[in-house]
Formats: structure tokens, sequence, C-alpha cells
């Protein structure tokens, strides 16, 4: 029986198990916020399982084994250092090396894989659930607000338990289904994703959201320059020029009733910062204090042991709080070899000069959150999209052709 499930995962239309994969992510959030499950919930046992059925399938395609047992053998050193140095429980451990992991192996297993034209269709109804989940759970009242009462902020997170997952998945993949939509000329889901999008913004009050919407619809008009304004007369650029600046204004005014503009002037009063060009803004109002954070890790860091510094101080570490900005946390909780593994991995199993445009923006707009609000690289739930925007088109092989002989044609015809 498990050979014929390994057979199917083998096969030519093994891509297929991945993409119902995908469409089960939004499902598997919402169950995380539940609670389905308890400790072990479903979201981490699918997400588990799925690692699972790489590992059996590295070692049955005999390929690429060089790097699965370099990684994995990264992922053991770091599982028993955190268990038997850092006495962390064993279900910590275990979820500390699945997450550093979990990227790693799922780009290593898929980089000879093609996309088909599958994959638009899977990513388009992977965005449109996320954004319906969320919209239709604030129009019949569950869910949850993302902030408690004392804080003084506003914002809705919905059926979904990290709303910087949430952000994450959300910009890169409306800015890639955006695109490909406009493509292919389909004006009505792209109006109807544009308004399910900035209505789920406004719910939400974050700035990275808004901040994705702003950049796609930027690059999108920017496509179109030429028509909606070089090739226009200058009566009609002066008139765009005017009409721009007042959209501005308009927009600046309308921002500062919204839920991102009020979050952001309790996060300056409470700490109170006075000057917009200044550190303490960007720290305190842009970065949410992450950068303080960031100086308390690395203090704690520097005052570990060296082999602390190599293998790190652990996920489960609870004496400083979490950077939530990806690259510090991979060097603070993963130690110089972990941070060092992932970066490798990145690297040199993403294609980058074979990507897509859009594909390859969409991957640096993930890598830019990562920098910015965290929760990207070694979480699952997110990671997983490098995957799908890591599939570059079929390499056609072009062998050389023999020049064909001239066939010489007689008075009595051909032969």
């Amino acid at each position: 029986m498990m050979n014929k499930v390994f057979a199917f995962f083998q096969s030519r239309k093994a891509i297929d198990w991945f993409y119902f994969f995908l469409l089960l992510g939004p499902f598997l959030d919402v169950a995380s916020y539940l609670g389905i499950g308890g400790t072990f919930s479903l979201s981490i046992l699918v997400r588990t399982f799925y690692l699972g059925v790489l590992f059996v399938l590295f070692l049955r395609k005999k390929k690429d084994l060089g790097y699965f047992f370099c990684f994995t053998g990264i992922g053991i050193l770091l599982f028993c250092f955190s268990v038997f140095y850092l006495k962390h429980s064993f279900f910590e451990s275990v979820s500390s090396t699945l997450k550093i992991l979990f990227l790693p192996l799922s780009l290593l297993y898929f980089r000879d894989v093609s996309y088909d034209e599958k994959r638009d269709r899977v990513l388009e109804m992977v965005l449109f659930t996320y954004l319906l989940i969320f919209v239709f759970s604030y129009l019949l009242g569950i869910g949850a607000d993302v902030y408690l009462e004392s804080d003084g902020k506003s914002g809705f997170k919905g059926l979904f338990y990290s709303i910087n997952e949430f952000s994450a998945i959300v910009v890169s993949l409306f800015f890639y289904v955006s695109c490909q939509l406009k493509k292919s000329r389909h004006y009505g889901r792209l109006g109807l994703l544009f308004f399910l999008t900035i209505v789920t913004s406004l719910l939400i009050g974050t700035k990275v959201l808004f901040g994705g919407i702003l950049f796609t619809v930027f690059y999108l008009l920017y496509l179109e320059r030429d028509f909606l304004f070089f090739q226009r007369t200058k009566i009609e650029k002066l008139g765009i020029v005017i009409g721009m600046c007042l959209i501005l204004f308009l927009g600046c005014f309308f921002f500062s009733k919204t839920r991102i503009y009020e979050n952001m002037k309790v996060q300056q009063e409470f700490f109170q910062v006075n000057h917009v060009f200044s550190y303490d803004f960007l720290n305190r109002v842009i970065f949410n204090d992450r950068l303080t954070f960031v100086g308390r890790n690395y203090d704690y860091f520097m005052k570990q042991p060296l082999l602390s510094q190599c293998f790190g101080i652990g996920l489960g570490e609870t004496d400083v709080k979490l950077v939530e900005l990806d690259g510090f946390d991979l060097l603070f909780r993963y130690g110089i070899v972990g941070f060092v593994f992932f970066a490798f991995a990145l690297v040199r199993l993403i294609p980058w000069q074979r990507l897509e445009l859009e594909a390859g923006i969409s991957i640096g707009l993930l890598l830019l959150i990562s920098c910015l609000s965290g929760h990207v690289l070694f979480y699952p739930a997110v990671a997983i999209y490098f995957v799908p925007f890591s599939l570059c088109a079929p390499v056609v092989s072009k062998k050389r052709q023999r020049p064909r002989k001239k066939k010489i044609r007689d008075s009595k015809g051909f032969f």
C-alpha cells in the first residue's frame, strides 16, 4: 500500500499533490487559530506529514542526495544541540528543527520541476480563499481583533492566528496574481481582487499589507506608462499631472482616517516620538520597536559560550524576545551555522537567473517583508510560497540538426 502511495508522489503528476497542499493552506491556518488538535494541531500534523513525504521521496528519488544528507545532518545537529545542551523540550526542539528545514528541503526537491498552467490558477484560488475567509468572518462577526483594548489600537485578524504571516502571504500572492490577471485581461476578477484586498487592508490596520497594495498599483501603472502618459498630448499630460496631484492629496486625507494611521499615531504617542525624520520614529513607529530587540538579542547572544554562538540560543529561549526580523532571528536562534545554512539554500536553490520577472519580484517582496516584520523564512505557512514562485519554464533542449542534403531533380521529375 505504501509503495503505491509513494509511487503516486513520484509520478509525473507529483506537482499536483504540492498544489493540493497549497490549496489546504488557508484551511490549515484557520484550524491553527481554532486550536483543532490541541498541542499537535492539524496544521502541524499536515505540514509534518508533507516533510515526511519529502524525506521518503528523496531516498527513492536518489538525486541530490548529497545536498539532502548535508541538510538533514545540519538539522540533526541543531536538534541534538537544542535537546541535550540547551535542555529545551523534545517537542520544541522538533518544531524548531522542522521549521528551519522546511524551506530548504522544499526548494531542493522541486528545483528540477517546471511550472505548468495550473500554477497560476492554484495561486489565484489560494489568494481568494484567504481573502473571502477573512471578509466573511468579519461580516459574520466571528474571529478576533489583532490588539487588546488596553493597547489603544484597532485591527481585525479574523480566523487567522498570525496577522504577520497572513499579510506576508496576501502581499506576495496579490502582486503576482494581479499581474497575471492583467496579462490575461480578466479585468472583472482583477477588480474583485483589488476590492477584497483593500477592504482586508483597512480592516487589519497594519502597514505591510497597505504597502503591498500601493506597490502593486504603482507597478501596474508603470507597465502602462506609455499609454497612460508618454503617448499623450501636452494638454493631456498636464491634466494627468494635475489629476495625480489631486489623487495624492485625497489619498493622504483618506489615509489619515484609516486604522493604519491611527495605530501609527498611538505608537508614536506611546513612545513619545516627536520627530518624524528620526531614528526613534523609524524604530518605534515603523519597525514597532524591533530594532531595540535587535540590540537586546545581540547583547544576550554575545554573552553566550562559543558553542551557543555557533548553533544558536534556540527558538524556545524566553529570556529575550524574538526580534521578528527573520535575518536576525536566524542568526541569534540558530547560530552562525543555521544562518549560513539557510542563506546558502536561498542563494543556491532558487534559480535566480531563470525566474519570471513577476515571480522574482514576489520572492523579493517576501524577502523584504522578512526584513521588515518577519514571520516569513522559517514559518512554513509563508515559506512554502517561495516554491511556486521558484518554478521555472521548461527548458527546451535545442539539438543541433544536421543540414539536409538537397535532392537533385532531373528532367523526369523526382527520383
